[in-house]
């Protein structure tokens, strides 16, 4: 990597007790190049086909905000899918869907049927205003962090792909999505949820641990943990869970998430890195009011843990049985 000139439910409980440095000491000892299976295939710049938005349900309601970037760089299309049902006392829980154009094409009619006959949860697909799956040099930005001090970071390959915005993006998601999403619905406030895969993943744990009083549950898939020199671990060795709150952390990855490429030069495995998330997960459900757990997403490599991950998630939420 180089760097740029700086420019503008049921809640299982798990083993506790792991330290930071027992965490650490589980990583691989050199960190390697964005593997293969972390990035889009070239059939995710394809359109997608038409979905439950498009298809309408009989449900769901759906509304879509358009939004641009300070920097006019990236256009957000929020596509917010309400119940029908009347809410429950409290408000709806909402669930913010990063990669929302990818997560709103893994669901169907049946899957919102199952969250209707359970207790449905508001929808808030934080997508790019593409046709495409995914928007790859916008994610990346949004989606990763960088340290105070760095310029933003690219891939010296992809160098249209700049890295490091994901504090800007949290002030965006806190000062203006949130609030558009959110405005004339009856929702918890004390019940917000997000979900993310890959670099989604890799947010919702920066997130996690630098603004924690953000979302109540966190929902993480298969994340890019060793970005930026692991940075987000180093965050995890100062997260402190704010003591008047309860919450939940889902971890999640899949068992065979890199076998095409076989173990990693170093001698590490994709068992090591699973090892490093249920450490994570330990060390963090010994915080007072934070239930964390990890589960290994059995035979699934990194592209079907979107799909698994997000229906586990959307399950956990609403009570419902999502296949």
């Amino acid at each position: 990597m180089t760097q740029l000139p700086a420019c503008d439910g049921t809640r299982r409980r798990v083993l506790k007790g792991a330290t930071h440095t027992a965490l650490l000491a589980l990583l691989p000892g050199a960190l390697w190049s964005l593997p293969a299976s972390a990035r889009p295939g070239p059939d995710f710049n394809e359109p997608l086909p038409p979905g439950i938005v498009e298809k309408g349900s009989k449900v769901y309601d759906f509304r879509v905000h358009r939004l641009t970037s300070a920097d006019g760089q990236r256009h957000y299309r929020i596509t917010v899918a309400v119940p029908r049902k009347a809410p429950p006392e409290a408000g709806y829980t909402p669930i913010y869907l990063l990669d929302g154009n990818a997560a709103l094409a893994e669901l169907d009619e049946q899957d919102l049927k199952a969250m209707d006959d359970a207790e449905p949860a508001v929808l808030i697909a934080l997508g790019y205003d593409t046709d495409a799956r995914f928007d790859v040099e916008a994610r990346q930005w949004d989606y990763t962090p960088k340290r105070s001090d760095q310029a933003p970071i690219v891939n010296d390959r992809h160098p249209e792909r700049r890295g490091g915005g994901a504090d800007d993006f949290i002030g965006l998601l806190n000062d203006t999505l949130m609030a558009e999403a959110e405005r004339d619905l009856p929702i918890n406030t004390s019940n917000r949820a997000i979900w993310g895969h890959s670099f989604g993943g890799l947010f919702v744990m920066h997130a996690l641990f630098t603004r924690p009083a953000l979302f109540d549950h966190w929902y993480v898939a298969s994340p890019t943990l060793h970005w930026n020199g692991y940075q987000v671990l180093e965050e995890a060795g100062r997260f402190q869970w704010p003591p008047d709150r309860h919450g939940s952390v889902l971890l999640m990855r899949g068992d065979a998430e890199l076998n095409r490429r076989g173990p990693y030069a170093n001698g590490g495995s994709d068992k090591q890195v699973n090892d490093q998330l249920a450490a994570l997960a330990h060390r963090m459900d010994s915080a007072p009011g934070l239930d964390a757990r990890f589960e290994v997403l059995e035979g699934l490599d990194h592209g079907a843990t979107l799909e698994r991950s997000l229906k586990l998630a959307l399950s956990d939420i609403s009570g419902a049985t999502l296949s």
